[in-house]
């Protein structure tokens, strides 16, 4: 008896042909024509599973977030604060080839949204859901009572962890891991060691 195709599977995999062609081509180069190459199917079967590329598109975006929150959800219940807030903003980093990827492409998701509202819209929640999960991460590991500056830190921390990854997927040689992760940690230690603007719990 054949085995019974797994939609939700079949999806997820659509999604990651999505990443690997637009990780090699760019978003000019993301057609149904690629992404059925690199999924191993046709574009008649792309199309019976989402209706036209920007279906296919929020898809990919929406299942590469939500990878990313799994891993943090995971992370962000172990160890220490200091250790937590560390091991989630290392997600944001291209440390391994699976983060480089991700990196790569969400710099083009990035752009794209920037003409597409929905795709936009997309990108500002996801954003947002990111800065929620970094301030309760950041107020957990102060070692000091909420400063009155903690939303312009943690948005500090952001640009930190964005700059740093594109500069790292675009000149890796320059940025190699160990930098990276010293990068972090000086960051990180001027954002807890600095009881500025604090006050009254």
């Amino acid at each position: 008896m054949p085995r019974q195709v797994d939609q939700t599977e079949r999806r997820q995999a659509m999604s990651e042909a999505v990443w690997r062609v637009v990780a090699e081509q760019g978003m000019d180069g993301l057609t149904l024509r690629a992404v059925a190459t690199a999924a191993g199917c046709t574009t008649g079967m792309l199309t019976y599973y989402f209706r036209d590329k920007k279906a296919l598109l929020a898809h990919a975006r929406s299942l590469m977030h939500q990878r990313m929150a799994d891993r943090v959800d995971v992370l962000a219940s172990r160890g220490a604060a200091q250790e937590r807030l560390r091991s989630v903003c290392e997600q944001a980093l291209p440390l391994d080839d699976e983060r480089r990827l991700e990196i790569v492409v969400w710099a083009h998701f990035q752009l794209a949204a920037r003409s597409d509202p929905e795709l936009l819209e997309q990108h500002a929640a996801a954003h947002a859901s990111w800065i929620r999960r970094l301030t309760g991460l950041v107020r957990d590991a102060l070692p000091f009572p909420e400063p009155s500056d903690l939303y312009e830190r943690v948005h500090g921390l952001v640009a930190c962890l964005d700059g740093l990854a594109l500069n790292a997927v675009t000149d890796p040689g320059a940025y190699p891991p160990e930098l990276q992760r010293h990068v972090l940690t000086t960051h990180l230690s001027l954002i807890l060691a600095t009881p500025k603007g604090t006050t009254t719990p």
